[in-house]
């Protein structure tokens, strides 16, 4: 938790509400998604403390068709598939590291740069190919989240963004894919966010993991668990929301919940966040200030509790209206009350 919420947290109370619980997703991966991981998972999250609530499987053909992995992934995967590079707002300061970085105004190599989901038809490769090309070249960040390589291939100059991408798609979109879900809650006082992450789950490299956690205990029983490999910083057996407000988003994306009938998602409403707001949060992800700190969203409340962060939601304040007489209302396109994430990005 940073310090300035830590500050406002410790200045204000809950205001008489009811003690939240924690929910979360947790899901296994494609290369780990098999009934007896799907049990040894259970049976660590139930021996911590945590209760799966709701549980289910999604194969690749629903993961691919309704684009759930780009839903989950967010802008980092629609700057990869879909944003033509043209439609970049890049900064001054990002356009002169280009030059610096190739020698080629950026406004010349435009014409280079291409959709990801384009440049594995036109190179005719996988996506595990493009990623060793396109992490072979060299490589700059643009922007958070905007990462562009020069593919490392004979031939004319090619430039993708987040290259890396189609390589972690291809893995939930792979015929006989699939994930196995599941939606857990559990007590803050009994045991916190971040000790959740940590040491249940344990740390994204299965090597660095907490002994005990979760990822650590996959990767030393991995053959017992019938494993096809040692699990890796790559592929490391589970994900898990590092946060509530994460968390509300990934059970949009996976389980179908909305602000009417997800829980947490209601009280958040119920709190003042209405509802083309938090639907917006949850889409974008935006630099918001909340408890006098200003991040992104879901980094500002990362490992925090539910009730910790609706407390800091309590705090936030819409944006002031556009000055020059404008009434700043909502757009007649403004987003509804429910959330239609199936297949929409």
């Amino acid at each position: 938790m940073k310090s300035s919420a830590a500050r406002f947290l410790t200045l204000t109370t809950c205001m008489s509400v009811k003690a939240l619980r924690n929910v979360g997703l947790v899901f296994i991966k494609p290369h780990a998604a098999t009934a007896t991981v799907d049990t040894f998972v259970r049976e660590h999250l139930a021996a911590a403390g945590v209760k799966v609530v709701d549980s289910g499987i999604k194969q690749a053909s629903e993961i691919d068709g309704q684009k759930l992995i780009d839903q989950h992934y967010g802008s980092l995967a629609q700057l990869a598939m879909d944003t033509a590079p043209a439609d970049l707002a890049l900064t001054p300061a990002a356009i002169d590291a280009f030059q610096s970085t190739y020698g080629l105004p950026w406004a010349e190599a435009i014409g280079s740069t291409m959709k990801n989901g384009d440049a594995l038809r036109s190179l005719g490769v996988d996506g595990q190919e493009l990623e060793r090309m396109w992490r072979g070249g060299k490589d700059l960040k643009l922007a958070p989240g905007t990462y562009i390589s020069q593919l490392d291939k004979p031939g004319d100059a090619v430039w993708t963004i987040n290259g890396f991408y189609p390589a972690m798609r291809q893995a939930f979109v792979a015929p006989g894919a699939s994930i196995r879900y599941m939606v857990c809650e559990w007590e803050e006082s009994e045991l916190s966010w971040k000790s959740f992450r940590r040491d249940v789950i344990g740390a994204t490299d299965p090597a660095d993991a907490a002994a005990g956690s979760c990822r650590a205990e996959m990767r030393s029983r991995w053959e017992e668990l019938g494993l096809t490999s040692e699990p890796s910083m790559k592929e490391n057996g589970v994900h898990a929301s590092a946060g509530p407000l994460e968390g509300l988003k990934e059970r949009c994306v996976w389980c179908g919940s909305d602000l009417v009938t997800d829980a947490f998602a209601a009280e958040l409403v119920a709190a003042g966040i209405d509802a083309p707001t938090l639907d917006a949060w949850l889409r974008e992800n935006p630099v918001v200030t909340l408890g006098g700190e200003t991040d992104k969203l879901f980094d500002l409340t990362e490992e925090m509790g539910c009730d910790a962060v609706m407390q800091l939601c309590r705090s936030w304040k819409p944006p002031a209206p556009p000055k020059g007489g404008e009434s700043g209302a909502a757009p007649e396109s403004a987003p509804p009350a429910g959330f239609a994430w199936g297949g929409v990005y």
